[in-house]
């Protein structure tokens, strides 16, 4: 009997053996075959992923390679929240995030951001974002005083904060007090055309209001490089507001019409918009462009304390646009009682008032998956533009009033720069 006994449990160990060293050999085999791997890994969340990187250095590289980075990025891929600069807070800068889903937790990837190399401590601006990637400057080091002359002395740099990632861009040239300052800063990049971004700086002479050049960087090869040549006529164009869509940059001007740049061209051209209305001001419309799933998108609102807008969208050809939404907020916004209120005006004529602003549209997957994102005071919400239902978002700690600091004239309702960033999970190397 104990002889049967001792047979059995060496045979039920040589077994349990055998299972183990077949597991050890899966195992290996699996890690072996980059191409399954792989196709493991895309599956993973994004900080699941992250985290994977510590499991071995073969795990690393391959997570780390930029045609990874390429595969893991969905076509199109959605934005998961937005950034709110709280205009209030000088030093430093302090961002609100705005997650575009309650339902799925996306943990901030900051509230602030200070560099390795920032010498002064004193903070970083976001200035633009796309497609997952950040431009951003920092601050209080504009001019610096070299031999009893002013020296432009802005760090700029190039920010992945899904992967915590930053990269320093290289000192313009020729930029001082008396020659030509930047008027505007706009990232391009997309990781489905190519794994390189460029950033294209439109530079003004100071001794001349009606003269522009522009400058463009690109990632591929580490350098400035100039853009054509100077331009004129053009200082009425928000160059703070690009909008970089079918690999052009687009800026409006408040006499009716949008200016942008064809980089492959190189190549400087004009296209009306879609409504030209007596006394419009960019001021007030700062930024009715949008892009969002490869559309380009205008926002027409008009007078500034109007409730109802239309959304219009521009041909791929730019032969023209068509109108893809008709908007009216009046009935929705009677949930929101702290939305409305009474002021004067310069007539001395008491008007009603909406105090909210809208920062982004973002079209969805399926029409009725399109929204908005609206700040009232203390809270952002998300209004769905098709199914006109409202889902609130985050309580904002400090009110819209103070998220305004530029041009703002009390009537405006497009968020504006320096205010909102969409976030998009990338890890995309900078």
């Amino acid at each position: 009997m104990r002889t049967n006994i001792k047979r059995y449990r060496k045979s039920k160990k040589r077994n349990v053996d055998d299972e183990e060293h077949e597991v050890i050999l899966s195992s290996a085999d699996l890690a072996s075959h980059d191409d399954v791997l792989t196709e493991i890994l895309l599956r993973l969340p994004i900080r699941s992923l992250l985290r994977s990187k510590c499991v071995s250095k073969h795990w690393r590289s391959l997570i780390s390679n930029q045609r990874f980075a390429l595969l893991r990025n969905p076509n199109p891929n959605p934005p998961r929240g937005l950034f709110l600069r709280r205009i209030a807070d000088v030093t430093p800068p302090k961002y609100d995030f705005v997650p575009f889903d309650r339902e799925k937790h996306v943990k901030p990837p900051f509230k602030t951001l200070i560099f390795h190399g920032n010498v002064t401590n004193s903070g970083i601006v976001v200035l633009h974002s796309s497609n997952g990637l950040m431009l951003c400057h920092s601050l209080h080091e504009y001019y610096r005083k070299v031999s009893k002359e002013i020296v432009y002395n802005a760090k700029y740099y190039v920010y992945n904060p899904t992967i915590n990632q930053v990269a320093t861009l290289p000192k313009l040239e020729g930029c001082d007090w008396f020659q030509r300052r930047p008027r505007g800063m706009t990232l391009a990049f997309d990781p489905l055309k190519s794994p390189h971004y460029k950033v294209i700086c439109v530079r003004g002479y100071l001794w001349s209001d009606h003269l522009y050049n522009i400058e463009i960087y690109s990632s591929e090869n580490g350098s400035w490089k100039m853009s054509g040549k100077p331009f004129p006529n053009q200082i009425d164009t928000e160059f703070m507001g690009g909008v970089y869509w079918n690999d052009a940059v687009h800026w409006i001007n408040k006499k009716g019409y949008i200016f942008y740049l064809k980089m492959e061209e190189d190549r400087l051209d004009q296209i009306p918009t879609p409504i030209v209305r007596e006394g419009w001001n960019v001021k007030r419309h700062c930024y009715p462009l949008v892009e969002s799933r490869d559309c380009l998108l205008f926002i027409d609102i008009f007078p500034p304390f109007s409730m109802k807008f239309d959304v219009h969208e521009m041909n791929r050809d730019y032969s023209g646009w068509s109108v893809k939404y008709h908007i009216d907020l009046n009935e929705p916004i009677t949930r929101f009682p702290e939305a409305t209120g009474i002021a004067l005006s310069l007539l001395g004529i008491f008007r009603p008032i909406q105090s909210f602003v809208i920062h982004c549209l973002v079209l969805g997957e399926r029409e009725e998956d399109s929204f908005l994102v609206l700040e009232f005071p203390g809270k952002a919400v998300r209004y769905n533009i098709v199914l006109k239902s409202f889902q609130e978002l985050y309580d904002l700690e400090i009110s819209l009033p103070s998220r305004f600091s530029v041009a703002d004239d009390g009537l405006s309702k497009v968020g504006r720069w320096p205010g909102a960033f969409q976030f998009f999970e990338s890890l995309c190397h900078v």
